[in-house]
C-alpha cells in the first residue's frame, strides 16, 4: 500500500509540475508578445517618421509609406515567430518520465494486488471441499502480504 500512496503523490505531483511550467511559457510567451508590441509601436512611429521624410526625396509620399508599411509588418510577424516558437516540452521531459514510470509502477503493484486477492477469493472458496488443501493455499497469501507489510 506504501508503493501505491509513494506513486499516487508522485503522479499528482509531476502533473501540478507539468501544469505550472505550461502555465508559466504561456505567461513568458504573452509578457514578451505585449512587450514586443509596445517596441515595435514606439520605435516604428519614430522610424516610420525618419525613414518617411528619408523616401519622400526619392519616392512619391504614397510609395513611401507602403514601403514602411511593409517593413513594419514583416517585422511584426519576425516578433511574433520568435514568441510562438517556445516551447515547454523540452523542460517537462523529465518530469513526465518520472510520471510514467509511477503509473506504470502503480498499474503493475495493483495488477498484483488483484491477483493476490483472486487466490485468496479461490482458496476460501476451496475450503468446504478440501480444509487441508485449501488452508495452505489461504495461509501463502496471508503470510507474504504480512511479510511484504514488515518489509
Amino acid at each position: 500500500m506504501n508503493r501505491i500512496s509513494r506513486n499516487l503523490t508522485t503522479i499528482y505531483r509531476t502533473e501540478r509540475l507539468i501544469t505550472r511550467r505550461r502555465i508559466a511559457v504561456v505567461q513568458q510567451q504573452t509578457v514578451l508578445m505585449a512587450l514586443a508590441g509596445l517596441a515595435a509601436l514606439a520605435g516604428l512611429i519614430l522610424l516610420n517618421i525618419t525613414f518617411y521624410f528619408v523616401l519622400t526625396k526619392w519616392l512619391s509620399p504614397a510609395v513611401a509609406a507602403g514601403t514602411l508599411a511593409v517593413v513594419n509588418l514583416a517585422l511584426a510577424g519576425l516578433l511574433a515567430s520568435v514568441a510562438g516558437r517556445m516551447s515547454v516540452d523540452d523542460e517537462i521531459a523529465p518530469a513526465i518520465e518520472v510520471r510514467d514510470m509511477a503509473i506504470t509502477d502503480l498499474e503493475a503493484e495493483l495488477e498484483g494486488m488483484t491477483l493476490e486477492a483472486r487466490q485468496t477469493v479461490n482458496a476460501i472458496k476451496g475450503l468446504g471441499s478440501n480444509p487441508l488443501g485449501s488452508a495452505a493455499a489461504l495461509l501463502v497469501p496471508v503470510l507474504t502480504a504480512a511479510l511484504k507489510k514488515k518489509g
